[in-house]
C-alpha cells in the first residue's frame, strides 16, 4: 500500500516473477518512507534499494511500477510511457491510481504490507 500524508492510499500488487531479486529486496525494507519526485509520465519515489539490473524493460503502460535500480527510485507510470534507462518491473497499481496523478513535488508517501485480514473464525 501506498498512503499519501495529505490523506488516500493506493494498493499495488507486487509480482515476485516480474524480478524476483527486485520484490523480494523490497519486501525486506518496508515499510519506507520517502517524498515523490514528479517527472514527465510517471511518479518516483526515494528507497534505500540497491539491486542490480534484472528483467529489465523501457516501455511502460499506466499504472506499472517499476525500479531504476541504479538509484533505488521506485516509479509507477501515470501514462505510457518509454524509459531512456531501463527499470526492473515490480507489479501495478490496483487501486488509487489517481492518487498519483496529484501528487506533488516532495509530498510524502508510505510504503508498506497492507494489513491482512484475519483468518475466518468457525
Amino acid at each position: 500500500m501506498f498512503t499519501f500524508r495529505g490523506g488516500g492510499q493506493a494498493k499495488v500488487a507486487l509480482y515476485r516473477h516480474l524480478s524476483p531479486l527486485s520484490v523480494n529486496a523490497l519486501m525486506r525494507i518496508l515499510p519506507v518512507d520517502s517524498r515523490v519526485n514528479v517527472q514527465p509520465g510517471m511518479r518516483c519515489l526515494i528507497t534505500p534499494l540497491a539491486v542490480g539490473v534484472e528483467k529489465p524493460r523501457t516501455s511502460f503502460s499506466r499504472g506499472d511500477v517499476a525500479l531504476l535500480a541504479a538509484g533505488g527510485l521506485i516509479c509507477v507510470f501515470v501514462q505510457e510511457a518509454r524509459s531512456d534507462r531501463p527499470l526492473n518491473p515490480l507489479g501495478k497499481v490496483e487501486d488509487g491510481l489517481g492518487l498519483f496523478d496529484a501528487t506533488k513535488i516532495g509530498e510524502s508517501v508510505r510504503l508498506a504490507l497492507a494489513p491482512q485480514a484475519p483468518p475466518p473464525q468457525g
